[in-house]
């Protein structure tokens, strides 16, 4: 016998059997059906996630917050910012992923009638199948973290903000209700000087919760900023926004600028300076943007333009 022979036939033998034990399931006229469920495993894990999505909502909260009271240099709030918002349209993606599992295993679930005949075989089977799938995965995952890293590694190790917000657009046209996504758009929005896709974000978030008062603050910061011309409308709208904002949060040192700022705007000289002064009692002291108030307030009481 040829030795290609000798060596292909056996090779031929043990490939045939593989292939026999992995397909005998599928020949039987009355297969048992297989429910591919959710396992604890990813139980666990939805819920893990749900409970991180919680923990990354009031982080981004408490962000704003501290900005807000000068307590936090911006570049540092950004930094912060943008690593959370990346984490969370990851755990947002997943959770949907998980969703869609549970709820087509809900309406796809059969009563299993398992046999005695071809239990081995199946058992077999599935057990050449879990180990390939499992090397398959790994393989595929070790490749993807590669590129990941390769992708961090140029742009810094940083969150790339054009991909985060073509991720948001997507999710807000399957989605246009979903409040911290809007939320998430106004932030990327602004960060990007793109006021006006800004304010249409953040109106649809006072829409969904007339309360959320990140929205209603950076709605009026935009209304000032992106002004074209110095309408006594635009200011008094402006000025509507902040007064709901600190009638349950009256110490905000922002938002008290920005009142102030309108105010001014309204030639309402003296209550510009008590907004002001109280923004300036709620800056951290020694700051640039405490002296840029009390600078400004020094102005204002000596007849000068603030800014």
């Amino acid at each position: 016998m040829p030795p290609i022979i000798a060596f292909i036939t056996p090779l031929l033998i043990v490939i045939s059997i593989v292939l026999f034990a992995l397909t005998l399931p599928f020949w039987r006229r009355d297969p048992s059906p297989i429910s591919f469920g959710l396992d604890d495993n990813q139980e666990q894990e939805y819920a893990d996630l749900q409970v991180e999505r919680g923990v990354l909502n009031q982080s981004l909260q408490e962000l704003e917050m501290e900005l807000a009271q000068g307590r936090m240099a911006k570049t540092d709030y950004e930094r912060l910012k943008a690593t959370d918002e990346h984490r969370l349209l990851h755990i947002l993606d997943r959770l949907e992923i998980l969703k869609d599992g549970r709820d087509g295993d809900s309406s796809h679930t059969q009563e299993a009638a398992p046999k005695q005949k071809g239990w081995l075989s199946a058992i077999a089977s599935g057990i050449v199948v879990l180990i390939a799938s499992v090397g398959i995965y790994s393989i595929l995952q070790i490749q993807a973290a590669q590129k990941l890293m390769a992708v961090e590694a140029e742009m810094g190790g940083g969150p790339n903000p054009m991909e985060m917000v073509a991720k948001l657009e997507a999710r807000l046209k399957e989605n246009p209700d979903d409040l911290q996504g809007q939320i998430m758009a106004g932030r990327s929005y602004q960060a990007l000087g793109r006021a006006a896709e800004a304010q249409k974000a953040w109106a649809k978030a006072l829409e969904l919760d007339p309360k959320q008062h990140e929205a209603r603050y950076n709605y009026g910061v935009l209304l000032i900023d992106s002004r074209k011309i110095d309408d006594p409308k635009l200011f008094q709208e402006a000025l509507k926004h902040f007064d709901m904002v600190l009638a349950d949060l009256p110490n905000q040192p922002a938002v008290n600028w920005y009142r102030g700022i309108a105010l001014w705007y309204l030639d309402r000289k003296q209550e510009t300076d008590e907004a002001w002064s109280l923004a300036a009692q709620n800056m951290e002291p020694g700051s640039q943007d405490l002296a840029f108030v009390k600078e400004s307030l020094t102005k204002l009481r000596a007849g000068q333009a603030p800014f």
